[in-house]
């Protein structure tokens, strides 16, 4: 998932305000509008379908991509690892909270 902050024309406000955009697999999943709320986009249950299928490759992709860090890092890396492996639960969970409170 990510998110990105832009200035939109808002049909409801009737001008340009701040939009945030969601994407899922490089598709605009949820655009709202930051000054009055108004949200277009794809129901809840869908998009948490769409987010847990990303989440699930993100997570079989991560040993490949943490191999790849030590290989290119060496010892480097070795610091910063308990605090991404005590973390990681909480940033997901704090996204699906993200996603499920958007409305």
């Amino acid at each position: 998932m990510e998110k990105m902050d832009t200035a939109l024309y808002c049909v409801k406000c009737d001008e340009e305000t701040p939009h945030t955009v969601i994407y899922i697999h490089d598709e605009i999943q949820r655009i709202k509008c930051n000054k009055c709320n108004n949200v277009h986009g794809i129901d809840k249950k869908e998009l948490l379908e769409h987010y847990t299928v990303d989440t699930v490759e993100h997570i079989l992709t991560e040993p490949f991509k943490l191999s790849k860090q030590l290989r290119e890092k060496k010892f480097s890396i070795i610091f910063s690892l308990p605090k991404r492996l005590l973390t990681k639960p909480y940033r997901i969970a704090k996204e699906i909270k993200e996603l499920w409170e958007e409305e």
